[in-house]
C-alpha cells in the first residue's frame, strides 16, 4: 500500500462541529481543500440513528449546523467572504438565504429553538483611492491572519425569530465581541470581549466575560474579579443560576493554565473548580495539527445543573472531564485529540477523534461503560489503497534530570534499510506537538525521512511550570531539551542514517532551528520557517510584539537596565555568522506575528558567511500558511523542504 503524499492535502478529509438534533440525528461539518478554486471547502452531514449518512450541502463554506422544527440552519459563506444565515428543509431542498448584506459571523439556536441569535458584521466601504493615507493611532493596530485591524467594522447582536421570520438588533459597538451563550428564558447572553477597547498606548491582552440582560438592557460583568484574564468559554447553567467559565488569570503569559470556573450570579461570585496545575482546560492551547479546520471550539457543556462535562490536555493528548462536585476524567487511556464534541444525552457523547495514525473519525461513547463506536470515516475509501506511517510515543529524561519530556517519531515508508531523519521543533513555545494528526509528518515519512519531533520546556499540556521555565532563558533548558530528544531517538530507534540528520521548525520553531545551527554543526541542513531571530526588531514589528517579548525575555526593551543586551544575547541573529549548516528559509510575506523582515536578516547574515543559504517567500501568506494558508502554496512549501533535503 502506498503512504500519504504531499499531494493528498487534497485527498483527505477533516471533520468538526457536531451538533444533536432532537430526533438525535448527528449534524456535522466535513472539511477538504478544494485544488480546483484553491480554497478550502465544508460541507454539511447528517447520520441518523440507522447510520444512513446524508450530504446537504456541496460547495463552498458551510458551518454551524443547528435543527429547528423541519429545518435545518447554518451560515454559508458567499464569494465576496460575507456570510449568510440560510435555511434548508430538513428532508431535503434548495437551501434560501435568510440575511443579506452584513456578515453573520457566529449563530446560537436558543434553548427553546424558536430564535437564532447571532453576531453581524457591518463593514463600510473603504476608499478605493490607490494613494489614500492609513492614520495610526493605536499602537495595537494589526493582528496576523487579517493585516492592519479594520477601522471601518461594526459589530451588532441580533437575534431572528423563526416563526415570523424578522429579526431585531439588540446593540451595535465599534468593539468586537465572541458570541457565548444565550440562557433558558432567552433574556440573557453571554459573551467575551477585550477589557480595555480604550486603550491606544498598551496592548490589551485580557478577553472578560459579560452578561447582557434584554429586558434591563444592561451589561454585566461576570469576571470582574479577574480583570487581568483571559477567557474562552462561557456557558449557562439550565437553570440559568451559574455560569461555567473557561479562562486563565494569564500570570504567566501565553504560559498560563486555563481552569474551570463556576460563577454564582446570586453571590456574584467566581470559584476556580479545577485548580489542577498539569490539567490545560479547554481548546485555547490545543496540541498542534495542520489537518484540523473549523473547529467549533466549543470546551464544555452542561450535563444537568450540577454536573458539567469539559475537554482539557494533559501530557500531549486531550481528555473529557466531569464536574459534579469533584473533577474526574471520562476517558481513560485514549491518547488522542478530540477535536470537537457534544452531548446526546446525559448518558452518551458524540465526538470527533483524531490520532497521529487516523485522520479523523465520528464516534459515540457510552458515558458509564466507555464502550465507543464509529459512526463515520470520512476517509475509508482512501485508507483502503493508502498506509499511515507508523508513529511511536516516547519519554526521556532532561539532561539536568529535572523533568521528563516526550516525543513522537514517525517511521520512514519504503524499503530502504536505513533512512534520513528530521528533527522538528514546534512554534510557541507555548504550543504542544501531542496524539493528533499530522499530514506533514506523514508526508515527509512517505518521501522516505524518519521524523521525531518533542516538546521541549516551554511546552504546554504539562502544567504551567513547565511551561514557563523557558521564560527568561530561551536557549537553554529548551535547547538542551531539543538535543537530548535528538541524542534518544539516535540511541532508542533502528534504521535512522545517523550521516543524514535535518532539521526544521516554524515561528518558535524557527527560533530554535536558527539557534540550534548557530550553536552546532550536528545537521547536514535546515529548513528555517518564519522564525523569530530578533527579539529587539520582534518588540517593535510583530502584532504582539511589546506584550510577547517582555514577558518571553522576561525584561522590557525600554523599561529595564540591560534589556538591549540581553535581547540581542538571545537572538539567533546574533550567532548568524557561525551558521555552517545549509539552511533554507521560508516565510510568508503578510506574517504580521513574526514579520518577514526576520527571515529577510537571517538570510543577508548566513549568505555573508559563504554558507549556502536561500530564502523563499510565500505571496499573500500570514504566519499560518502551513495550516490554514492558500492549498497550492502549503504543497509548495512542503515541496520546497524535500526538496533541499533531498540536496544533502
Amino acid at each position: 500500500m502506498q503512504g500519504i503524499s504531499i499531494n493528498d492535502l487534497y485527498q483527505l478529509k477533516s471533520l468538526s462541529q457536531p451538533y444533536v438534533s432532537d430526533d438525535n440525528s448527528i449534524f456535522f461539518v466535513q472539511n477538504m481543500l478544494d485544488k480546483k478554486e484553491n480554497t478550502y471547502r465544508a460541507d454539511i452531514y447528517s447520520i441518523d440513528k440507522q447510520k444512513v449518512v446524508r450530504q446537504y450541502t456541496n460547495s463552498g463554506l458551510n458551518l454551524q449546523p443547528v435543527v429547528s422544527g423541519d429545518f435545518l440552519y447554518f451560515r454559508h459563506k458567499e464569494k465576496d467572504g460575507v456570510f449568510q444565515l440560510m435555511k434548508m428543509p430538513i428532508d431535503g431542498g434548495v437551501a434560501e438565504a435568510i440575511t443579506d448584506m452584513d456578515s453573520v459571523d457566529q449563530i446560537l439556536l436558543s434553548p427553546d429553538k424558536q430564535e437564532i441569535f447571532f453576531k453581524s458584521v457591518h463593514t463600510d466601504k473603504e476608499d478605493d483611492d490607490k494613494l489614500a493615507v492609513r492614520h495610526l493611532t493605536e499602537v495595537q493596530n494589526k493582528a496576523d491572519g487579517i493585516g492592519w485591524l479594520p477601522t471601518n467594522k461594526t459589530y451588532s447582536l441580533k437575534a431572528y425569530d423563526l416563526a415570523t421570520g424578522k429579526s431585531k438588533t439588540f446593540w451595535t459597538r465599534k468593539q468586537d465581541f465572541n458570541l457565548q451563550d444565550v440562557s433558558s428564558d432567552n433574556q440573557k447572553v453571554l459573551y467575551l470581549a477585550a477589557e480595555h477597547p480604550e486603550w491606544e498606548d498598551k496592548f490589551d491582552d485580557s478577553m472578560a466575560v459579560y452578561c447582557y440582560d434584554q429586558k434591563a438592557d444592561k451589561h454585566q460583568k461576570v469576571s470582574h474579579s479577574m480583570p487581568e484574564a483571559v477567557f474562552s468559554d462561557a456557558h449557562f447553567s439550565p437553570n440559568g443560576q451559574q455560569a461555567a467559565l473557561i479562562g486563565t488569570d494569564f500570570k504567566y503569559y501565553s504560559a498560563s493554565v486555563n481552569q474551570l470556573y463556576f460563577y454564582d450570579f446570586a453571590k456574584e461570585e467566581l470559584k476556580n473548580v479545577t485548580g489542577h496545575a498539569d490539567l490545560n482546560v479547554g481548546y485555547s492551547n490545543s496540541i498542534g495539527s495542520d489537518w484540523i479546520q473549523n473547529r467549533l471550539g466549543r470546551s464544555g457543556y452542561w450535563l444537568s445543573n450540577d454536573s458539567y462535562i469539559f475537554s482539557a490536555y494533559d501530557h500531549g493528548h486531550s481528555r473529557l472531564y466531569r464536574c459534579n462536585g469533584q473533577t474526574s476524567q471520562l476517558i481513560h487511556n485514549k491518547n488522542r485529540d478530540i477535536v470537537d464534541f457534544a452531548p446526546i444525552d446525559d448518558e452518551q457523547i458524540v465526538f470527533i477523534n483524531s490520532t497521529p495514525e487516523k485522520a479523523a473519525e465520528l464516534k459515540v461513547m457510552n458515558l458509564a461503560d466507555q464502550v465507543e463506536n464509529t459512526l463515520y470515516n470520512p476517509n475509508k475509501d482512501y485508507e483502503q489503497s493508502h498506509q499511515y506511517a507508523k508513529v511511536t510515543s516516547f519519554h526521556y529524561s532532561s539532561t539536568d534530570q529535572q523533568v521528563e519530556v516526550q516525543g513522537w517519531f514517525t517511521e520512514a515508508q519504503g524499503n530502504a534499510e536505513t533512512a534520513p531523519l528530521i528533527l522538528y521543533v514546534h512554534g510557541g513555545p507555548h504550543a504542544a506537538y501531542g496524539d493528533s494528526f499530522f499530514h506533514e509528518f506523514q508526508a515527509l515519512a512517505n518521501e522516505g525521512y524518519h521524523v521525531a519531533y518533542v516538546n521541549p520546556r516551554g511546552s504546554t499540556s504539562y502544567g504551567e511550570d513547565f511551561a514557563r521555565a523557558v521564560m527568561g532563558h530561551y536557549g537553554e533548558c529548551d535547547y538542551d531539551d531539543v538535543m537530548t530528544g535528538l541524542d534518544y531517538v539516535l540511541d532508542n530507534f533502528e534504521g535512522i542514517d545517523k550521516k543524514h540528520l535535518f532539521i526544521a521548525g516554524g515561528s518558535y520553531g524557527g527560533f530554535m532551528s536558527a539557534w540550534v545551527v548557530g550553536h552546532n554543526n550536528r545537521f547536514q541542513a535546515a529548513v528555517i520557517q518564519r522564525p523569530a531571530i530578533d527579539w529587539i526588531g520582534l518588540y517593535g514589528n510583530s502584532d504582539i510584539g511589546v506584550t510577547f517579548v517582555s514577558a518571553e525575555m522576561g525584561v522590557d526593551l525600554y523599561k529595564d537596565a540591560g534589556a538591549v543586551q540581553y535581547y540581542w544575547e538571545k537572538s539567533p541573529l546574533a550567532y548568524a555568522d557561525k551558521v555552517q549548516t545549509p539552511t533554507r528559509i521560508q516565510h510568508g510575506v503578510l506574517d504580521r506575528r513574526c514579520p518577514a523582515s526576520q527571515s529577510e536578516a537571517l538570510f543577508t547574515a548566513i549568505k555573508r558567511t559563504g554558507t549556502d543559504c536561500d530564502y523563499i517567500r510565500y505571496p499573500q501568506s500570514f504566519h499560518g500558511l502551513s495550516r490554514n494558508g492558500y492549498p497550492s502554496l502549503r504543497v509548495r512549501r512542503m515541496n520546497d523542504i524535500v526538496d533541499w533535503f533531498k540536496r544533502y
